[in-house]
């Protein structure tokens, strides 16, 4: 999601189109850039007074980049800083007249389309979108994906494909378990997943937090980022065997692995080296509590004595998802080799 946006100019012309965007853009946290002698604050200068500098140095601070001026000096700028699209921010490229706003980098994944039409809503400019998927107006999968915070694998050739797909109108199916995705333009609805339906298809997006690990060739699961995992875990317990127990506990309660999107503990353990591998093996965010914090959620929950006297509350696992999605505790405390889970969604 686009929060941080960064508006460059070069002309006086820009820079006043630049300032009518920034004080109508109310939905983004915008910075305004322009050459010294164009600016009226200090702050508004490119970094040392150096519009190649400053526009390396906003392309790896902004979420998006709005540049009002020629495509071709924004295309040799962004030659030696482009590096993949789940992580490049959108870029946006104007004419100081501002009739055409044109989404040139990080359309689906960084925003930039809908950025472009935001802009072009504010201002009244031509949008101008060139992606395959809007132009033959069907999803994308990688949109779809954005939309649920979801995760799927090989993204580079996965995306390729059915995006491939869907812009020259192949068949492609949807299997949604829960009815999750609401863009449904280019796809067939269907609810089996059995060999004679999915053979009918070219391509199958199938939409869910399960292990499937019996998926035709032509099926790409989507898994939704939605559960909060708590955890404890022994001190300097290996990452190895927190990896090893957590395979066995998404086998137990038949949730993908990469369903995760947060794993929360005490803040007694935020330390803990083997966590944080986990964590960034998943590529999710650590949070812990203080016991204060976690004390009323630990009382309605199993305690136990031991815990207690090491970390001064009954329980970290259920207690830690207990509070980190106020209340929405879906599964047991799970407890083996010194590694507790207890699974949230919220």
């Amino acid at each position: 999601m686009i929060k941080k946006v960064a508006i460059l100019t070069l002309t006086k012309g820009s820079y006043d189109l630049g300032k009518e965007l920034k004080r109508k853009l109310v939905d983004y946290e915008v910075s305004l850039y322009g050459l010294e002698k164009n600016v009226e604050f200090i702050e508004e200068n490119y970094l040392n007074q150096q519009f190649k500098e400053g526009f390396a140095a906003i392309f790896s601070e902004y979420d998006a980049m709005i540049c009002v001026m020629a495509t071709g000096i924004v295309v040799r700028h962004l030659a030696s800083l482009v590096q993949d699209k789940r992580h490049d921010p959108a870029v946006v490229v104007m004419d100081e007249k501002g009739k055409f706003a044109i989404s040139l980098l990080s359309g689906h994944i960084g925003g930039g389309n809908e950025l472009t039409n935001d802009i072009a809503n504010t201002i009244g400019a031509q949008p101008v979108i060139t992606t395959a998927t809007d132009v033959q107006n069907v999803t994308a999968i990688d949109l779809m994906a954005k939309s649920l915070n979801g995760w799927y694998q090989d993204f580079k050739k996965t995306t390729k494909h059915v995006n491939y797909l869907l812009a020259t109108h192949k068949k492609v199916a949807l299997f949604d378990e829960e009815n999750r995705v609401t863009d449904l333009r280019g796809l067939e609805l269907i609810n089996t997943l059995e060999t004679k339906e999915v053979t009918n298809f070219e391509a199958v997006i199938v939409v869910s937090t399960k292990q499937r690990l019996d998926l035709a060739s032509n099926c790409f699961q989507v898994v939704p980022k939605e559960f909060v995992l708590g955890m404890g875990a022994k001190r300097d317990t290996p990452y190895n065997v927190i990896k090893e127990e957590f395979s066995i506990f998404c086998d137990l309660h038949n949730i993908h692995p990469q369903s995760i999107k947060q794993i929360v503990s005490i803040d007694l353990k935020k330390d803990e080296q083997g966590i944080i591998a986990f964590s960034n093996e998943l590529a999710v965010p650590f949070d812990t509590y203080t016991k204060e914090e976690l004390e009323p959620s630990s009382l309605k929950y199993p305690q136990s004595d031991f815990v207690k006297s090491v970390v001064g509350i009954g329980n970290v696992a259920l207690s830690s998802a207990d509070y980190a999605t106020n209340g929405k505790v879906l599964t047991e405390r799970y407890g083996h080799n010194g590694v507790t889970f207890a699974l949230g969604k919220g």
